[in-house]
């Protein structure tokens, strides 16, 4: 009876935890978007692209973790890479949310929380839909939906959105709302047949004229996508 109990608290401290970072009647549609679950870490992302195929990605795994850096609410996403991933290759280091079910008409909002030791960012939401011959069912994976919409990056200098993100080297928050503002009758159209939200998180570009055996670190806090209507 006693570990009963004691998986219960467990339970209900996840929830608090997950919530605990939202402000008043917002309703986050991320699983584990504080990164405080850590059994497994990084539940709800994936961050493992072996299954892929792209040999580009098949060590991403090796540079992902979670952190309790100073100034994160609990633990924090630790992307790491050096100039090979961020610039010479290019092709980053990633994590993409689980696909997050919607329904159309939908306004959302993507806030999150990051710092940089150096490298910059592209920190977004892309809309996907399922694959054809896939079966829809109750928790879909990355490998069965294929992607059918971008919206614009959460950019932290408050600028219009870029090609980046623009993180600093110290703890920002910001926000994106998409879709953005009225929509031409074939953008509708095409916003209507997305079925699911991920977020997508890749630390990208760095100063290229750095040595490679020099690290940098993306921090990201505080994932939060609430639907808006």
């Amino acid at each position: 009876m006693r570990f009963h109990n004691y998986k219960l608290l467990l339970v209900i401290l996840s929830v608090f935890l997950s919530n605990a970072h939202l402000p008043a009647g917002a309703k986050n549609l991320l699983t584990n978007g504080g990164f405080d679950s850590t059994n497994p870490p990084l539940s709800g992302w994936k961050y493992n692209y072996e299954d892929t195929g792209n040999s580009n990605l098949t060590n991403n795994h090796l540079y992902v973790a979670i952190t309790n850096i100073a100034g994160a609410q609990g633990y924090a996403l630790d992307l790491r890479a050096n100039k090979s991933f961020l610039w010479t290759i290019g092709q980053g280091i990633m994590v993409d949310s689980d696909p997050v079910p919607v329904e159309p008409n939908g306004k959302y909002r993507l806030t999150v929380s990051a710092r940089s030791t150096g490298c910059n960012a592209r920190i977004f939401v892309e809309g996907y839909r399922w694959r054809p011959g896939i079966k829809p069912h109750a928790k879909p994976k990355l490998a069965e939906v294929r992607k059918c919409y971008r919206f614009p990056l959460v950019n932290f200098t408050g600028g219009t959105p870029g090609k980046f993100s623009f993180v600093g080297e110290t703890w920002k928050r910001a926000s994106q709302d998409f879709p953005e503002g009225k929509m031409t009758p074939l953008g509708k159209e095409s916003f209507d047949k997305v079925q699911f939200l991920v977020v997508h998180i890749i630390a990208l570009d760095c100063d290229p004229n750095v040595s490679d055996d020099v690290f940098f670190h993306l921090y990201v806090d505080d994932v939060v996508v609430e639907r808006l209507n």
